[in-house]
């Protein structure tokens, strides 16, 4: 293959950049004219073509808006800029969001090549594994938490070679990469609990999708209450509307349980006393900096389980922009 074909190969379309990111063809396009955020290279026929780099850009700028930065402040950010942000959005004194080692295996023949021509991987994550075919990887005994499996279509077949207990035993979580596929077999492998992403797919967003699912010890400890001081700190932002919340708790989950309205009403309870705890009378600076303490407390764990019920809709595939608008 040559320079040239190489690097059209390693190229996006706006719609699927659009897909991967979850920005809006339409506002690439406004952002990229006002704000001049990456330079894609245009096709014969004009059209944009987006590189990995430019698509893990947009990525990391899509995460940041939606966390409440101006466009406008994030324009001028190298890469490392904007991952320095982003580290900084973590809410102050909460449970880290991943840690420890996560090994990654990678099956198919033009996804294992896409992987070897990638440059570096985000901490924590280690490729222990490349193969051609699912056949070369179950002949291997190798484990991996991660199996990312590309094919180019999916039918029944392939579905019924996903749910062998040896990938099971050997992978704890399976991403598959596809080209085309009937609904209903994308229904089945949700109702599997099998994540799966329509190709093209930018390697730093797979990527991203292992680090979700990288085991996440709580090292953390709660603030140390202190009856003559009332705390300044910042309580973490919501991250459901009420709105939300009333949606999600009409949601039926693919486990057949109530997990969303269970966890949806545990949220509205929180959020309750949590506005409570700042309409308390204060007589005295104690009084002050008890009720301070326990609004604090309670937004934390508000927030933990707001987490939480984001991985339960992720895993579950619950569309939550489509049933409100977030408040970040």
């Amino acid at each position: 293959m040559t320079s040239a074909s190489r690097a059209i190969s390693n190229v996006y379309r706006i719609g699927a950049v659009a897909r991967l990111t979850g920005i809006s063809a339409d506002t690439l396009r406004i952002w990229e004219r006002r704000y001049n955020l990456v330079e894609p290279q245009r096709s014969e026929k004009g059209g944009r073509l987006y590189s990995q780099d430019d698509v893990a850009r947009l990525t990391r700028i899509k995460a940041l808006v939606d966390q409440g930065h101006a466009i406008s402040t994030l324009a001028n950010l190298d890469a490392d800029e904007l991952g320095e942000r982003l580290s900084r959005a973590q809410p102050h004194n909460m449970p880290e969001t991943g840690g420890g080692r996560h090994d990654v295996c990678v099956v198919g023949q033009a996804i294992t090549v896409r992987v070897e021509n990638v440059s570096g991987m985000p901490d924590g994550l280690e490729l222990t594994g490349m193969y051609p075919d699912l056949d070369a990887f179950l002949a291997d005994d190798r484990h991996c938490d991660s199996l990312v499996i590309e094919f180019p279509f999916l039918d029944r077949h392939i579905v019924h070679r996903l749910q062998q207990p040896e990938l099971s035993r050997r992978a704890k979580q399976l991403i598959v990469i596809y080209a085309f596929s009937p609904s209903n077999i994308l229904r089945q492998t949700n109702r599997l609990r099998i994540h799966t992403e329509r190709a093209p797919i930018a390697i730093d967003h797979l990527w991203q999708l292992c680090v979700g699912a990288m085991s996440k010890p709580l090292d953390w400890k709660p603030s140390e209450f202190q009856p003559d001081l009332v705390s300044n700190e910042v309580a973490p932002k919501r991250l459901f509307t009420p709105q939300h919340l009333a949606a999600l708790s009409q949601v039926t989950s693919a486990l057949k349980c109530e997990c969303p309205n269970h966890m949806s009403s545990i949220i509205e309870t929180l959020v309750a006393f949590e506005q409570y705890s700042t309409q308390c009378e204060n007589d005295t600076r104690k009084d002050a900096a008890l009720h301070s303490y326990l609004h604090v407390m309670t937004a934390k764990a508000r927030w933990i389980m707001e987490v939480a019920l984001e991985k339960l809709a992720e895993v579950e595939q619950i569309d939550i922009k489509e049933l409100t608008h977030p408040l970040r």
